[in-house]
């Protein structure tokens, strides 16, 4: 099909802004940060559990220390009760004061050893709380960190779109200015996955790369420069380079 050389600029910027429209669509269906993303959202999985871990390891000191305290609490009332019957010694013979006395004095080592183990758990504690601090600070960080990667993503994503409205837009307009059945030709191939149209640098459809029969491009040579042409195996449309 013989096209004007007004027509020509047509085609060739059509070209251009298809070729433009898939890089933009290609980048708004495949965000230069999605793979950076990924690892931030497995991050966070990975850190959460970490936080998970480190909640269970508290609760569970904090209860071993409030049994710990509770039951040196049931000690200590036992050591006063004791002591009181003692001091009191009402109806006791010699031999029920020592006993008392034996009673008490073992009351008080189990809370010496009670008290010791209480230490013991309390810095454990210490060091558990600690570590959950610094995971939920890594944890709050990473959080962060994907929150403002998906508003950039978003955020570029929302420019694309723009940018290719604009295009497909300018290609409205440009198609309007060419025959219907070229742009029909165009769109065809664009279905299928094509460019739509390609400028021929050579005897090669520089859209799908199949290669131009040698007297099938002299003839081409010899026509006139305004003419397109049909790629026998993707039916782009074609345009000599001028």
């Amino acid at each position: 099909m013989l096209i004007t050389a007004d027509q020509r600029q047509s085609l060739e910027t059509l070209i251009e802004l298809a070729a433009r429209g898939r890089a933009l669509r290609h980048e708004h269906d495949n965000p230069k940060d999605a793979g950076a993303l990924a690892e931030l959202v497995a991050k966070h999985k990975e850190v959460a559990a970490r936080k998970t871990s480190a909640a269970e390891a508290v609760e569970t000191l904090r209860a071993q220390v409030a049994e710990l305290s509770e039951t040196i609490e049931k000690q200590n009332r036992l050591i006063e009760k004791k002591t009181a019957e003692l001091n009191a010694g009402t109806g006791l013979t010699s031999r029920d004061l020592v006993t008392l006395q034996d009673e008490i004095a073992g009351h008080g080592d189990r809370v010496a050893e009670l008290e010791e183990t209480e230490l013991g758990v309390m810095e454990e504690l210490e060091t558990a709380e600690a570590a959950l601090t610094e995971v939920e600070a890594s944890l709050a960080e990473v959080t962060a960190a994907g929150r403002a990667m998906q508003a950039s993503i978003k955020e570029r994503k929302t420019e694309l779109a723009a940018e290719l409205r604009e295009v497909e837009e300018s290609a409205q307009t440009l198609k309007a200015e060419l025959p219907d059945g070229l742009v029909r030709q165009f769109e065809h191939n664009v279905g299928q996955g094509g460019p739509g149209a390609a400028i021929l640098t050579g005897p090669n459809c520089q859209a799908c790369g199949q290669e131009i029969s040698g007297m099938t491009w002299k003839g081409m040579l010899g026509n006139d420069v305004n003419e397109t042409y049909e790629c026998e195996e993707c039916e782009a449309v074609l345009l000599r380079r001028g």
